[in-house]
């Protein structure tokens, strides 16, 4: 296992969940690169993906908008939340794997539907049921670290 955390990405409509979710993934994993809206996911996590570190963060949310290009890391996963609509979801999981598609550490995309929580015995936006979720789901990385 990794002694440093992994750093994601994350693209989910509620920054209040993303909050939350947030703190219940460390020491795993890391939020270097959040998302609140569509058109900033869409433009910004192709390029970071890519190794563009020096794209902004238009939430300035995420670890990397805390640190200087020379610090920020590469997210290794790409977290889209329950209430990102499927076109949605498509659009960046396309323009993602595009902008990597000649690299080696094409990033994890994952879906984390409202469906899954409603599976899982959840109710509605609940953090620590995302947050168990979301590490299941990112396991593997784990394994590669």
């Amino acid at each position: 296992m990794s002694s440093s955390p992994i750093p994601i990405a994350t693209y989910g409509k509620n920054s209040q969940i993303t909050q939350g979710l947030r703190e219940r993934l460390l020491p795993q994993y890391e939020m270097a690169h959040i998302c609140v809206s569509y058109e900033a996911a869409l433009h910004e996590f192709p390029a970071v993906c890519a190794g563009d570190l020096e794209t902004e963060q238009s939430s300035g949310l995420g670890s990397n908008a805390e640190l200087p290009p020379a610090e920020r890391k590469v997210p290794r996963a790409v977290i889209l939340g329950g209430g990102v609509p499927e076109h949605e979801v498509q659009a960046v999981r396309q323009a993602v794997l595009q902008a990597t598609v000649d690299k080696e550490q094409q990033p994890m995309v994952v879906h984390l539907t409202r469906e899954d929580i409603l599976a899982a015995g959840g109710q509605g936006p609940d953090p620590e049921l995302i947050g168990r979720l979301l590490r299941e789901k990112l396991a593997s990385l784990q394994e590669t670290a």
